[in-house]
């Protein structure tokens, strides 16, 4: 298909594309959407104070509803290769921002009892060693289960509906 304006050759018909728009509700160890539940952002200032590991969380929200996706068993904290999850290494780089170059990006999904992914925790590493990064990652993970068991403890807090 040839577009005769930009005399540009295109492999696809642009009327195929379909365009989904999402939003992502943020927080950090400074700050937090209020319809995110408090706990994951205590667990983030926790993380940064006890642990000395900048980390933010993001979920979905799609037509005004939170997008729950189900957790598949070999889903876990993860290195994220921009080869195979381009739309997760985007997600992450919405909300961690690295002042220096970054070894790696890390995530881990924030699984609740039934088995829904509420949302995830991501961060980077510095570390050039694959011990100090998997000490990261599993910090990261921990962190990510323990704001869903508290997420699940305690009173719900305000949030956009479940789609």
């Amino acid at each position: 298909m040839q577009d005769a304006d930009l005399d540009i050759d295109l492999d696809y018909a642009p009327d195929a594309l379909a365009v989904q728009v999402s939003e992502l509700l943020i927080a950090t160890p400074d700050m937090s959407d209020p319809l995110i539940h408090r706990a994951v952002h205590q667990v983030l200032k926790l993380l940064r104070e006890q642990q000395h590991l900048d980390a933010a969380f993001a979920c979905e929200v799609r037509d005004g509803r939170r997008i729950f996706r189900r957790f598949s068993p070999g889903e876990r904290a993860q290195l994220i290769d921009e080869r195979e999850h381009p739309l997760e290494l985007a997600f992450c780089k919405q909300v961690v921002r690295a002042t220096a170059k970054v070894g790696c990006y890390l995530s881990a999904p924030m699984v609740l009892n039934d088995g829904r992914v509420y949302g995830t925790f991501y961060a980077f590493s510095f570390g050039t060693e694959s011990p100090a990064r998997l000490s990261e990652l599993r910090k990261l993970e921990m962190a990510a289960q323990l704001a869903a068991r508290m997420v699940e403890e305690r009173a719900p807090a305000p949030s956009v509906h479940s789609a």
